[in-house]
């Protein structure tokens, strides 16, 4: 019985599915290029939108299922992705590329209903990378790190949940130069950090007060002996 009943709700499905009537519609710039293409399902946005720019380049693909919006992509002129937007399983997902004024990516990054998730990187002009950094639910969490313009690695820092818990940072040329491993609970340098010479040879010790630099004292070469043992 249950066999027969499914063999009829399949046939009423494919009659309606027959009967959906599929319309497309075109709207244009005043220079008679086309500026949106639709598709509709039984009088509903069903399928591909397409926008293009003003001498026809792709702008824009909007994806509808029964009138709902599932998924939009749009497009700089030279074809690259600018933002993606999806919904899938009650989620709204961005992923979003960014650009500097002079057309160089500058950041690329996933939000999902409106925090940020996963890792978040950015550009310098050149194309190298500037930073990365990992998000869970808004907050930093894990490695984040940070590049000068010529691609050597310029800070290394862990986070867990949102705040900083230690940090090294590095000279341009590459070798460590401070190493941060005092952060309280909220995120605040607070103690004391090393200073290193580009050999690699403790050079001063730190001490910060709520992110604020209270002393430097240099390490003379007992002290130097005695802090390398800790």
């Amino acid at each position: 019985m249950q066999f027969f009943i499914k063999v009829i709700l399949l046939s009423i499905i494919l009659v309606v599915s027959a009967f959906a009537v599929n319309e497309t519609e075109k709207k244009y710039y005043d220079n008679g290029t086309v500026q949106f293409e639709y598709s509709y399902r039984s009088g509903q946005l069903h399928g591909l939108t397409k926008e293009f720019y003003e001498i026809g380049e792709l702008k824009g693909e909007h994806e509808y299922r029964a009138g709902k919006l599932v998924n939009k992509r749009n497009f700089r002129r030279n074809g690259d992705l600018e933002y993606e937007l999806k919904y899938e399983d009650g989620q709204k997902i961005e992923y979003k590329i960014e650009y500097h004024p002079t057309g160089e990516r500058f950041r690329q990054r996933t939000l999902i209903n409106g925090k940020r998730e996963g890792m978040e990187v950015e550009f310098h002009r050149n194309g190298k990378k500037k930073a990365e950094r990992n998000y869970i639910d808004d907050r930093k969490e894990g490695s984040a790190k940070g590049y000068y313009i010529n691609g050597r690695l310029q800070g290394d820092w862990l986070f867990e949940n949102g705040e900083p818990v230690s940090a090294t940072i590095f000279y341009s040329t590459g070798e460590k130069w401070l190493v941060h491993s005092s952060f309280d609970k909220k995120g605040r340098l607070n103690g004391s950090s090393k200073e290193y010479e580009k050999d690699g040879k403790l050079k001063a010790i730190r001490y910060y007060k709520d992110n604020v630099m209270v002393q430097r004292r240099r390490i003379s070469r007992w002290l130097r002996w005695w802090w390398s043992m800790w």
